[in-house]
């Protein structure tokens, strides 16, 4: 952990989970309640999806409308099952239609997404090109999502080499890190009963070891309590929306002190009208330029 300066600049660092993704909201619910203003963002797979919305400008309130009644067949389409059994291209498009087609270069607060790139086994740390195209591959759960495919790289989900991206976002200049953990409760004695149970539940191991490493960069870190809902559970919403929100409310007074008076003065930014109101999204899909590796 970091010692206590006062008027920083603050980070967060939005760790992946798949659909405990959701504690995400209840997270930045209680800063936004709070008044506190996050300057950069860097999120891991569910955590990139969620972090880039903010980046672009939505509230809690704007990303909650988003997920009511979001389900996985609206994310990803079944598909003959050569790299993954499911195609995300309708997650793609879906982000690239709630921010207008913006590259990361666009966004009003600095954003990295955090992928792993298969053919040079390393992490990759997107801060340029498409918004859509970087949450696509930070997501790609390795063998459920057909990877992203770039040049000469396979990208996969960012969690297999960073699953709490602190480094990642004090790289884009905060001094204050605040991170959002989603791996409570690993081992809770439950069975796999499909494919997708022992892919995820295998995963979730590498997970849990790769966010270990994110905690020494955090100044703050935020675990809510969701050992009862699994990766796959898009039903509790709500519930784990409170639970984000009350894990974040415990650490309140120890936020403030590290951001200090200087974060009270900022403005969230706001997103650039309603989407039905927005141009049409840009077409064009360029290769993900990446920094940082």
């Amino acid at each position: 952990m970091f010692g206590l300066s006062g008027n920083r600049r603050l980070g967060l660092a939005l760790g992946g989970g798949a659909a405990r993704g959701f504690a995400h909201l209840g997270v930045l619910k209680a800063l936004e309640d709070n008044g506190i203003v996050a300057e950069y963002v860097a999120g891991t797979s569910a955590g990139s999806a969620v972090g880039a919305l903010y980046a672009y400008g939505y509230s809690y309130r704007d990303i909650l409308e988003v997920a009511d009644g979001l389900n996985w067949g609206q994310l990803a389409k079944p598909t003959v099952p050569t790299m993954g059994l499911l195609n995300p291209e309708p997650l793609e498009k879906l982000i690239d239609e709630l921010v207008d087609g913006a590259s990361i270069e666009d966004l009003p607060i600095p954003f990295c997404a955090i992928a792993t790139d298969l053919v040079s086994a390393s992490e990759l740390r997107i801060t340029s090109g498409k918004v859509s195209k970087a949450v696509r591959a930070s997501c790609s759960v390795p063998g459920v999502f057909v990877p992203l495919e770039y040049n000469d790289g396979v990208l996969v989900d960012g969690g297999i080499t960073n699953n709490l991206p602190t480094g990642a976002v004090r790289e884009l200049g905060a001094d204050c890190v605040v991170a959002v953990d989603l791996n409570d409760g690993l081992a809770d004695g439950k069975v796999p009963r499909n494919i997708v149970d022992v892919i995820t539940m295998s995963l979730a191991i590498t997970f849990e070891r790769t966010t270990a490493h994110g905690y020494a960069d955090a100044d703050v870190v935020i675990r809510p309590r969701l050992a009862e809902y699994s990766y796959q559970d898009m039903n509790s919403r709500d519930e784990m929306i409170a639970l984000g929100e009350e894990a974040a409310l415990r650490h309140l007074s120890s936020i403030r002190r590290h951001v200090g008076r200087r974060n009270r003065t900022l403005s969230r930014p706001t997103r650039p009208g309603l989407i039905a109101e927005a141009a049409s999204p840009t077409t064009s899909s360029p290769d993900i330029p990446a920094n940082g590796l």
